[in-house]
């Protein structure tokens, strides 16, 4: 879990270092009132944020997947292949084996890491909608990251997805990065932000659904 925050620049165009690479490309031109972003550990990451149009009086929703992922991972692990060890022979494996396949795997890992970004491509869908829908979207991002508190040891664990929530108030930059969100207000507003990223790439985006529980 990481929480954090930094002083924003009035257009927003400022204080990136919270963000990721892949965030990078898909919020990297300013800090959005809300940007949500959502990393699994083996499927392509998505994200969504509220903006407001050009006459800074309607609110834009924008939708963000990276449309050729599978292909993209799919041509990176032929080019830099990983080397596996069958789990029932890895201990019985001599070290000196298990450390250099180590080596290569992670040298792999990162020539995909480095190349990949230049290789994916964003697909933003954008609609419009209501005050009402963006101020109980925005209100729910304030009130999770102002009052999120993790009780108990966090659980270790290299699975599973990590979530983003980011908003700007007054002139910070908020944000709560946690892997695998289990305190309840933040696994709803999670699971609603995915729901809205699914509805929305399905063509069944209606804003009318989410408010009820966001108002709630």
């Amino acid at each position: 879990m990481e929480k954090g925050y930094e002083m924003a620049i009035p257009n927003g165009s400022y204080n990136f270092d919270s963000k990721t690479d892949i965030e990078m490309l898909f919020f990297g031109d300013l800090n959005a009132r809300i940007e949500y972003f959502l990393s699994p550990s083996f499927e392509s990451p998505d994200g969504l944020r509220i903006l407001k149009d050009s006459t800074n009086n309607a609110y834009l929703l924008e939708v963000k997947r990276i449309a050729n992922w599978k292909e993209v991972e799919n041509r990176l692990s032929e080019k830099y292949p990983s080397i596996g060890i069958p789990g029932e022979i890895y201990f019985s494996t001599p070290e000196n084996i298990r450390k250099l396949t180590r080596e290569h795997n992670n040298a792999m890992y990162r020539k995909r890491e480095k190349e990949r970004l230049k290789l994916y491509a964003v697909e933003t869908q954008t609609f419009p909608i209501s005050h009402r829908f963006a101020e109980a979207l925005y209100a729910g991002f304030v009130t999770s990251i102002e009052g999120f508190a993790m009780k108990g040891r966090p659980a270790m664990t290299g699975d599973g997805y990590s979530v983003t929530f980011r908003c700007v108030v007054d002139d910070d930059v908020w944000t709560l990065t946690i892997q695998n969100p289990r305190v309840e207000n933040i696994l709803e507003l999670s699971d609603l932000c995915k729901r809205i990223i699914e509805d929305a790439e399905a063509g069944r985006f209606d804003e009318s659904k989410y408010i009820g529980s966001l108002e709630n």
